[in-house]
């Protein structure tokens, strides 16, 4: 086989057998002398093996001489290598699978990356995003360093990212929800003190940013924000200036552009979800961290200005997770974790006939603050995240099948991300921003072409 691009490495498994880079390597069940996987790299080229199983070597490689040579030991338990072409995001991808000594390889033509899109003016991390009724994708705010919140905002265009007028406040962690046909934005709340109870409307023809009416009554940031089908939009949770979860809940009303408060719900919550049912009122919200700061399994739906706390709870405690409507009127929840030590690959789905949970397949992947993005094809995308588990951070999507109700691997991130944001646009999936596992802040977007 050949390649365009001669920096490809070559890869022997065993036998001799030689490929361009494979992407990702499957062993089988116990074997009595384990395999050796040797690959060649070519000079002026780094690369990174990892490994979703603890018993098969990770090993980064900077090569600065003619060829380096890494062998990687396979252990007696099954696990999959994954190995990241830095420098090439256009590469071959070659799957091979060793069951009983036997190598079965199969090669695809198609990309093992993401295409590398336009790049951020800033690089940033907890900001928050809409989608604009010119079809144009808004992000604002964010942490540009670890300390440093910011007010710009930009829009994605078809000849790159620009810059748009500046929020008045800075802010991150913040919610953005698009009302009025998507021609005005609310930004509501801040994890900075001085800003957890202000908002802000942008006007996307005069691209200007005015403050409501009067602020929001609670303080808060790690909260969402809905919009209703009669225009409204329910403000929920989040965490209060002194980083405490509060139940508090609150409207916004765009006839008076100001807020009023509503019924609480039963339980205090911040790095929830919020799902809102095609009926445009009834709002799910799952999980999320309490007062306590604990994990909780419990789940509310608000219904006509109230809050019905379910009697079922999620199979799985879990806060930073992600979820979204299916086209059967179902939820899938997947992914979260902890927010320091532990990560979840498990996934449901719940029904709103029984008003119950159940359990399906689980990613291939723990991922704690991934997104979800539900495809023209009814299959969810699962992009980014992190493993706090092993401190990793996935480069491999997956993809969930609502018929099987199961994942399976689809193209690689050029960069593992987490807080980051991924939108659905015309004919590709974009996602932008976020942290890198080097606690990095990314400007680099990526398109995943459907």
């Amino acid at each position: 086989m050949t390649t365009e691009n001669s920096k490809f490495p070559s890869t022997t498994i065993s036998t001799g057998h030689s490929q361009s880079l494979l992407t990702s390597i499957i062993t089988g069940s116990s074997q009595t002398s384990a395999p050796i996987i040797t690959t060649n790299y070519p000079t002026s080229s780094s690369y990174l093996i990892s490994s979703s199983d603890s018993s098969a070597q990770s090993t980064t490689v900077s090569t600065s001489v003619t060829t380096t040579t890494v062998k990687t030991d396979m252990s007696t338990t099954m696990g999959i290598v994954s190995t990241r072409l830095t420098n090439n995001p256009s590469s071959m991808q070659i799957t091979s699978t060793m069951m009983n000594n036997n190598i079965q390889t199969s090669t695809s033509n198609q990309s093992a990356f993401w295409n590398i899109d336009m790049p951020l003016n800033y690089g940033r991390s907890k900001f928050a995003s809409t989608l604009l009724a010119n079809g144009q994708f808004l992000v604002t705010g964010g942490l540009v360093n670890s300390s440093t919140r910011i007010s710009q905002a930009e829009v994605y265009t078809s000849t790159g990212w620009l810059p748009v007028a500046s929020m008045i406040a800075t802010r991150a962690t913040h919610t953005v929800t698009a009302f009025a046909n998507n021609t005005k934005v609310l930004v509501a709340g801040s994890d900075t003190s001085s800003n957890l109870h202000t908002a802000e409307i942008y006007d996307i023809v005069r691209n200007t940013w005015n403050l409501t009416a009067n602020n929001m009554s609670g303080n808060r940031d790690s909260h969402t924000a809905t919009l209703l089908a009669n225009g409204q939009i329910l403000i929920v949770g989040g965490w209060s200036i002194s980083h405490i979860s509060t139940s508090a809940v609150e409207l916004y009303i765009p006839s008076s552009n100001s807020f009023i408060n509503t019924t609480s719900m039963n339980i205090a919550r911040s790095y929830f979800t919020s799902t809102l049912f095609s009926d445009g009122f009834t709002v799910l919200v799952t999980g999320g961290i309490n007062a306590s700061s604990s994990l909780v399994s419990t789940a509310e739906l608000y219904i006509n200005g109230s809050w019905i706390l379910l009697s079922s709870n999620m199979n799985q405690s879990r806060a930073y997770h992600a979820a979204v409507l299916l086209n059967d009127g179902t939820v899938l929840i997947a992914g979260g974790g902890d927010g320091t030590s532990n990560s979840f690959a498990t996934a449901e789905i719940y029904n709103p006939i029984s008003q119950t949970f159940t359990t399906v397949g689980s990613m291939q992947y723990r991922r704690g603050l991934l997104t979800l993005t539900l495809l023209p094809s009814g299959k969810v995308l699962a992009v980014g995240g992190g493993d706090w588990t092993t401190t990793t951070y996935p480069l491999v999507c997956e993809l969930y099948d609502p018929v099987t109700r199961t994942w399976s691997s689809t193209l690689m991130l050029n960069h593992g991300r987490y807080y980051h944001q991924t939108v659905l646009l015309n004919n590709f999936v974009l996602t932008t921003g976020g942290y890198d596992g080097n606690n990095n802040r990314i400007t680099i977007s990526e398109r995943y072409n459907l």
